[in-house]
């Protein structure tokens, strides 16, 4: 069944508040896209830090990190609301500053001795992973309070995605590039200078972009006044309702997917795949990496856009389950492509973006979903901590996936700018196919049991109208 449109026209956003809700999460992924693209290959062979020591970093703090995320959505939903400005809001002028920093010190490389840079990269890391929540988790609840229509809600989804993907298509594309012409080359040296000026410009426009969000979205749901002692009743509210389990589990393992293999493809294409048709994709061997992840990231975005299109028309739980299966079926024919074929690697990455590009989408749309459910079922409402469950998913499955990478390279034996064993180039075959494949399907196992179907939504919005709840 399809959702049905909006009739309240109060609760419709126009076009240049979605746009600027968009510019939100553009500027999360001016860093959450590095982070995933290049974050294991900027560590061990930029930074100069091993990669088993790189896996348990990344291990530790990404599962630390995920209890941070329930933390502020608790603290955000009891931020007494501004005037003007609301209760989500307020954040995005707090925290755009403290993140542009801690971004900026992410990707700068000291001089330091091996140990000395393991700790700075614990701290340095730990604190973005800190910082990203304290902006991030207000800002996804922030949706969950610009209009109580679903359809409206996933439209604005749609948009947050499209912004997403324009950040990571940036970042595929042009980030070697210019990390090479800042830093004047490809030695270790100059892509260490590279990487930090390129960032930190980066995170000059991403605190303007959170300014500008900040700015032009409107809170159209007036939040309920929390007390501090019932922070045990909303958690809870959120542990025991089966829904958000399901759609956590549903994120994890999608995100673990795209993580495992964005993790490894860099050092796919500069060990596993033949030198010479390497080469004929671009300058250095990032030449060929970067058209994977621009291309794929072009189809995700296309992807994104066409769904739009749909988006207050489509059941988001068929379409999801149909998408993330049939990824999953696409992603194992990259085991059975000889090195030498880039094109055809470039090519079955397309595909697999445009079908995954709109998921994310689709995820957090469902997670306001979740919001609304748990008011209509009786609980208070608790839009940050239940959207702080998106955060949490991608995170943990972001620490499982890309630790994952790092440890089992070390554990086969990876030395970087070395040439590698065929036990390590196994490996990045088998996480560049068969462990997406396995991930998607249990994603789409755990979709299938999700209950709120666009036809349970339509109801559910219907009696919380007649009730007089938002």
């Amino acid at each position: 069944m399809a959702e049905q449109r909006t009739v309240d026209k109060s609760q419709v956003i126009p076009f240049g508040e979605k746009l600027g809700y968009a510019l939100g999460d553009f500027a999360s992924n001016l860093f959450w896209m590095p982070f995933i693209l290049f974050g294991n290959y900027f560590y061990t062979d930029v930074f100069g830090i091993s990669a088993t020591a790189v896996g348990y970093m990344l291990l530790v703090t990404r599962i630390w990190d995920t209890v941070i995320d329930p933390l502020v959505g608790l603290i955000a939903d009891r931020t007494r609301p501004r005037p003007g400005l609301g209760r989500y809001r307020p954040y995005l002028y707090w925290f755009a500053l403290p993140f542009a920093l801690v971004c900026s010190l992410a990707f700068f490389t000291p001089d330091l001795s091996p140990m000395g840079k393991v700790i700075y990269a614990w701290i340095t890391y730990t604190a973005f992973c800190v910082i990203y929540s304290l902006i991030n988790v207000p800002y996804s609840a922030l949706m969950s309070v610009m209009s109580r229509e679903p359809a409206e809600r996933s439209s604005t989804s749609f948009f947050r995605m499209i912004g997403a993907q324009v950040a990571g298509l940036i970042i595929s594309s042009g980030l070697m590039f210019f990390v090479a012409r800042v830093g004047g080359g490809n030695e270790q040296g100059q892509q260490q200078r590279g990487f930090f000026l390129v960032m930190t410009a980066f995170a000059v426009i991403a605190m303007i972009c959170f300014l500008i969000t900040g700015k032009t979205c409107r809170e159209r749901i007036e939040p309920e006044i929390k007390e501090k002692g019932n922070v045990e009743k909303d958690l809870k509210s959120v542990v025991s309702c089966w829904p958000w389990w399901l759609l956590f589990f549903v994120s994890f393992f999608t995100i673990a997917a795209f993580t495992l293999r964005f993790g490894v493809a860099a050092y796919y294409f500069k060990y596993y795949a033949d030198p010479a048709a390497v080469e004929r994709w671009g300058l250095f061997q990032g030449g060929a990496v970067s058209a994977f992840f621009t291309f794929g990231t072009i189809a995700a975005l296309l992807g994104v856009t066409v769904f739009t299109f749909f988006a207050k028309t489509i059941d988001k739980k068929k379409m999801y389950y149909i998408l993330i299966l049939t990824s999953g079926l696409v992603s194992i024919y990259f085991y059975y492509i000889p090195n030498q074929n880039i094109t055809t690697m470039i090519g079955t990455q397309v595909l697999f973006s445009f079908l995954t590009g709109p998921t994310a989408a689709i995820l957090f749309a469902m997670y306001t979903d979740i919001a609304a459910y748990m008011r209509h079922q009786g609980a208070s409402a608790s839009d940050g901590l239940v959207m702080s469950a998106g955060s949490f998913a991608q995170k943990f499955g972001w620490a499982i996936g890309g630790s994952l990478t790092s440890i089992l390279l070390g554990l086969a034996g990876y030395i970087p700018n070395q040439p590698q064993s065929e036990t390590v180039k196994e490996i990045m075959r088998f996480m560049m196919s068969w462990a997406p494949m396995i991930t998607c399907c249990i994603g789409a196992f755990f979709m299938v049991l999700y209950p709120l179907g666009s036809a349970r939504m339509a109801v559910i919005t219907k009696e919380l109208a007649e009730r007089g709840q938002k």
